[in-house]
């Protein structure tokens, strides 16, 4: 494994919500079914971190939870200047993120992903599905689709973080804002 990755410490609050939400796992496989990749990953952000929350790593890729990298070296980094779906089939054609370190560190070629806000409207995170394989994103629904995953999750996160979160989802604004 690369010194780049490191293993974070997540905050007991956010392990025991990651442990109590057997959903994220359910909504990993549904993301790697959806895209036609091989991985799914719930990674959250700090100033200069990403670290992942939860994986579905069927094709053993390395990725695990508590795993740090570098945010500037991710593709998810692309979310702090645009914050939509992003899809890449075939990166290695794209001369700018094709140099990025975790792309050859895992040998990624295709990605598909969806920044993870809060209800609150802060940017936390993003889903992100990957493969060392071109994978065709062609369903016209799919970034709708991630993207709706990606506001479910930041949901759940929020209300098993915070008192307040909980508050919005049993008024459903978290589902409806």
């Amino acid at each position: 494994m690369s010194d780049t990755v490191l293993k974070a410490s997540l905050s007991q609050e956010e392990r025991s919500a990651i442990a109590e939400i057997e959903a994220t796992t359910n909504i990993l496989q549904l993301v790697t079914r959806l895209t036609g990749t091989r991985f799914a990953g719930i990674a959250k952000f700090t100033e200069t971190e990403w670290i992942v929350c939860s994986a579905y790593d069927p094709i053993e890729l390395g990725i695990n939870v508590g795993d740090t990298l570098d945010l500037e070296t991710t593709l998810c980094s692309e979310f702090r200047r645009n914050p939509q779906a992003l899809f890449l089939p075939q990166i290695s054609k794209d001369g700018r993120l094709s140099s990025r370190p975790v792309v050859k560190q895992y040998s990624i070629e295709s990605y598909a992903g969806a920044p993870v806000f809060l209800p609150d409207g802060r940017l936390w995170g993003a889903l992100c599905a990957l493969d060392s394989r071109s994978v065709l994103f062609d369903n016209p629904d799919m970034a709708e689709t991630l993207t709706l995953f990606a506001r479910l999750i930041g949901c759940i996160f929020f209300s098993n973080l915070t008192v307040e979160g909980a508050s919005h989802i049993k008024t459903g604004s978290c589902l409806t804002e």
